[in-house]
Order: C-alpha cells, then sequence, then structure tokens
C-alpha cells in the first residue's frame, strides 16, 4: 500500500487480498487456542478483507503437538502414586490416577480440537502435506539446498514441505506473506516469486500498511452521526434496491433515517498522514418509495399465458437493512479522527427488500 489514501472496496471486482502463512512459532507464542489478543487482531484483518490465511495440517498439528507437550511436562507427576500422596496428605485434595499415556492423549485430543477451533476462526486455508511430491523436497536435501544449505538437515523437513505448499499459492495476483520467526525461511524465499517473510504479527500489520493497536473511534462515531447518515444515504441511493416481492417494481425514492453500528473494526495507518480505515456492519433504517405495474387488477391474456397490466401502483415502505460497509476517516493535524471521508459498500450483491411485508396483512 503506498497510495496516500486507502483503496475502499468497489461494487464489482473487489481487490484481491495477500495471502498469509502463520508458522507454527507465532502461533505458538501468541497464546494457547483460541490464541491471544495477537490472534484476535489477525481475525479482525481476516474479517475485514484484508488478508487471508493459509495454514497446512502439518503447521497444525505442530502448534497442538507443542501445547500438549508444555501442559504433560507441566502436571506429568500426576501419574505417579507418591506425587498424588503428597498432593493428598497436603491439601486435603484426592488426585485421580491416569496414566502417562492416558493423560497425553487426553491433553491431544483437547488441543487438536482447540487449534482447529482457532483456525477455523482465522478462515484458514489447510493446505495438505500430501499434495507435494517428496521427491521435490528430498531433491533439495540431497542437493543440500533451501532449507537444506547448511549444517541443518532433518529438522528442516516440516518446513521445506511446507513452504512447496505455499509456493503454489503464491502469484502475483495472491502474493503470500509468510509470517514466522524462524530463519531458515529467509534463504528460500529470497529464490522465491510472490513471496515475503515477516517475522511477528506487527510486522504483518506493517506490511499491509497497517498498525496492531486499534484506534478508539466511539466517541467519533458518536458525534458525527448526521454525516454518517448522510454518507450511507449518498451510497445506497447510488447502489440503487431491488424488490424482492413485486415483479418489474421500481424504487424511486430512499431517504436514510438512522445508520446503527452493529460492528466495527478499526486500522490506524502505520504511515502518518493516511486516513484510517473502518470496516463493520450497519443497520440502517430507511423509507422508501416506488411504483411498479398493477398486477392484481391485470388482465390475463389466455392465449400468450401473461398477465397485461394497464396501470401502476405506488406506495411507500418503511425498511430495515444490515449492510457491510468500508470507511476512511481523514485526521486533522494532531492525528485525531476528523471527518468521514469516504464511505463505500463491500461486496457487489444487490440489497433486496421487501415492499410488502405479511404483517401488514393482518
Amino acid at each position: 500500500m503506498t497510495d496516500k489514501k486507502f483503496k475502499l472496496p468497489v461494487k464489482k471486482s473487489p481487490k484481491p487480498t495477500p495471502k498469509a502463512f502463520l508458522d507454527a512459532n507465532v502461533v505458538i507464542s501468541a497464546g494457547k487456542p483460541p490464541g491471544g489478543p495477537e490472534i484476535a487482531r489477525v481475525i479482525d484483518l481476516v474479517e475485514a478483507g484484508l488478508v487471508t490465511v493459509l495454514t497446512t495440517d502439518l503447521t497444525m498439528g505442530e502448534v497442538a503437538k507443542k501445547h500438549v507437550q508444555n501442559d504433560f511436562d507441566a502436571i506429568r507427576e500426576i501419574s505417579q502414586p507418591h506425587f498424588r500422596q503428597i498432593v493428598e496428605g497436603a491439601t486435603g485434595i484426592a488426585l485421580p490416577a491416569i496414566k502417562r499415556p492416558e493423560l497425553r492423549q487426553k491433553l491431544k485430543a483437547k488441543y487438536d480440537k482447540a487449534t482447529a477451533e482457532m483456525f477455523k476462526a482465522l478462515g484458514a486455508t489447510t493446505l495438505a502435506i500430501d499434495d507435494v511430491k517428496p521427491s521435490v523436497v528430498f531433491d533439495a536435501y540431497a542437493a543440500g539446498e533451501g532449507f537444506f544449505a547448511g549444517d541443518s538437515k532433518k529438522d528442516q523437513f516440516p518446513d521445506a514441505f511446507a513452504f512447496e505448499c505455499l509456493k503454489n499459492e503464491a502469484s502475483k495476483r495472491h502474493p503470500v506473506i509468510i509470517v514466522s520467526n524462524d530463519g531458515d525461511f529467509e534463504g528460500p524465499v529470497k529464490g522465491a516469486s510472490h513471496i515475503s517473510l515477516v517475522k511477528s504479527f506487527p510486522e504483518l500489520f506493517k506490511a499491509l500498511g497497517l498498525e496492531m493497536a486499534a484506534p478508539e473511534l466511539d466517541t467519533f462515531f458518536s458525534d458525527h452521526d448526521d454525516e454518517l447518515v448522510k454518507k450511507v444515504d449518498q451510497e445506497l441511493n447510488s447502489w440503487g434496491l431491488e424488490a424482492n416481492d413485486v415483479m418489474d417494481a421500481e424504487i424511486d425514492e430512499i431517504t436514510v433515517n438512522s445508520a446503527e453500528i452493529k460492528k466495527l473494526t478499526a486500522f490506524k495507518p502505520s504511515e502518518g498522514g493516511r486516513p484510517i480505515l473502518v470496516v463493520g456492519t450497519l443497520e440502517v433504517q430507511a423509507l422508501i418509495s416506488f411504483t411498479h405495474p398493477n398486477w392484481d387488477e391485470a388482465m390475463y391474456d389466455s392465449e400468450d399465458k401473461v398477465l397485461i397490466p394497464f396501470e401502476d401502483a405506488s406506495g411507500e415502505a418503511e425498511i430495515l437493512l444490515s449492510i457491510d460497509v468500508a470507511m476512511s476517516i481523514a485526521l486533522d493535524d494532531d492525528g485525531d479522527p476528523e471527518e468521514i471521508e469516504a464511505l463505500r459498500f463491500r461486496n457487489g450483491d444487490f440489497q433486496y427488500v421487501t415492499l410488502y411485508p405479511p404483517d401488514m396483512y393482518k
């Protein structure tokens, strides 16, 4: 991102998002599943459509395995009768008798499930290591190239297989950013097209032109409610509405009365002077006027088997819409939010409304 302003989503051709591969070491460091605040912030990126996450089945296994081992090392003595006796004598609490294999299996089941749920929350696409030809990796091993250059050998196989998966995902339109504090990725990345490397989650945000910390905007939007309604009104009138219950209906006028923020995620730019990027969901109340053929009094043409209306019907309706939006918030000289610079709807789908809801006939 080098432009001075964020490029908000367009109606028909949304800009492809980069892909981020989260290596096991950075995921483990971010905390036990479901992860700490860094993982939560990456989820914000994903939900905002600013990045998509890649993982591999091997990576997920490494994350779960590490947490299993950490917990096992902390409580392994529970399997020893003398340890349980000491605990009971000191605390009056009898610990359950459990063998080490059973203890490890219980921890594995727990972390396999929790890790899978964490990557699901990240919307991660899981790449299969089995899709990589082993000969590709073993040829590099035999030649001492890539991950096998220097002294490292067998310990590099997991990273080597993961990297081959990522090479198949990377393209000019969909570059891959690897997030890893493992220096072994540095050499292979230099020789790969459309793959870059950062060493932490804050560096990932910086690569996207953003800061990790989320700016506070509740007070700003509270003070600029009229401006928000005006922007939504302009965009909705530009976008247009479609009726889903009456054929050939036309929405003549749209007047937005309120726009309530239901979900909000803000990203502050890492480059000074650029606006804040905000994505979220608005609940919009509007009054619409409409016109459509009067199908109730239309004549039926038995020969062509169609209805032929002779006049139009018109009316008004109050509607409620849930709309995903993206906004850029301009900053003043002190770096504080000043005005809603632009607002765009985030997808190209038509907004459909019901002109005659069933409850109006009750």
